[in-house]
């Protein structure tokens, strides 16, 4: 059994990524990450996936928006079970957990780095942006001259002569002095036996040799100085380097813990009332009731307490008047 994910920015699906079941799959937009969301509303590290015990626990690591599965939304620093069919939410990003008996993707770094970059490539698309890879002149008699790669064995050549793709007016140039590949990811440089060499950052490249060239680095051919612009790439870099972005997030938020299913609202307390424990052990709230106050006696016919009151005060008075009478008398006997 191994783990498959479905990464859904959109309700298309973009492309799928499998794993061996005993492996803990890390989700954020981090480089390091097993499976790279490329966003600012994902964590670098905002979940992880586990088996434990025969079940998949998708724990979230304290993640700014938090990690929800089906709109219900786990605890920070807690989990909950998963299974086949469910649908995670990190940030704005969207995955499908398939739990299947297919082969594992190979070299997985690769891919889910590919991925980002795919899922990228499609919105700075969208938004009307450039996202072709190209090389752009930065010093020499040709600074601000560029041109598109394309992705073919032909490649782009680069020199003097007019028959090449980027020609240069350049006289330390030879006639035809490198050629550039675009194969999907890679971009290659080969020498063409030029006079001057060809250098690639502080590297220069063998003839007829092809030495990768990362973005970073600058191309020197002859006085020419050149550099690669991928803003795809540049765009991946910019987002994992950025502030995590907060959302507000729509979705009931309830607790979870390991060992539910399906998450349920906490109980609220009952006052004066003991809790009790079912046979499984879980503490539940005790339905006792709070003592009413009693209500105060109405103001129509009087009680009998009232009444006896009332006599007790005027026996009183008579026993008082009585005995200042017998007190006038004895004065003047």
């Amino acid at each position: 059994m191994q783990v498959t994910v479905i990464i859904r920015p959109t309700p298309e699906e973009v492309a799928r990524l499998t794993f061996d079941a005993g492996q803990r799959i890390v989700f954020g937009r981090g480089p390091g990450c097993d499976v790279r969301l490329p966003d600012t509303s994902v964590s670098h590290r905002h979940a992880y996936l586990c088996a434990e015990s025969g079940e998949f626990l998708l724990f979230d690591e304290g993640s700014t928006n938090g990690t929800l599965v089906g709109g219900v939304r786990i605890a920070a620093r807690a989990s909950r079970i998963v299974r086949s069919g469910d649908v995670i939410r990190m940030g704005r990003m969207s995955v499908e957990l398939l739990m299947e008996s297919v082969p594992v993707t190979r070299d997985v770094a690769a891919s889910t780095r590919d991925l980002a970059l795919l899922i990228l490539e499609r919105e700075l698309g969208a938004a009307g942006a450039d996202t072709a890879t190209a090389i752009r002149v930065v010093e020499g008699a040709d600074r601000g001259q560029c041109v598109r790669l394309s992705e073919g064995s032909s490649g782009c050549t680069i020199g003097r002569g007019q028959e090449c793709d980027f020609v240069l007016a350049d006289v330390d140039a030879s006639r035809e002095h490198a050629r550039i590949y675009l194969q999907g990811d890679v971009v290659t440089v080969r020498d063409l036996g030029s006079k001057n060499g060809t250098w690639v950052g502080a590297v220069r490249i063998a003839s007829d040799d092809d030495v990768v060239w990362r973005g970073p680095a600058m191309m020197r051919v002859g006085k020419t100085v050149l550099a690669l612009d991928r803003p795809v790439h540049e765009a991946l870099a910019r987002i994992e380097r950025a502030q995590d972005d907060r959302i507000e997030l729509e979705e009931k938020v309830t607790l979870n813990s390991i060992s539910q299913a399906a998450a349920t609202p906490l109980p609220v307390p009952v006052p004066l009332g003991k809790p009790s424990r079912t046979v499984d052990g879980a503490i539940q709230p005790s339905t006792s009731r709070i003592p009413r106050m009693t209500a105060p006696p109405s103001h129509g016919a009087p009680s009998r307490w009232v009444v006896f009151e009332t006599m007790v005060i005027i026996a009183s008075v008579v026993v008082l008047v009585l005995s200042l009478a017998g007190l006038v008398w004895l004065l003047h006997g």
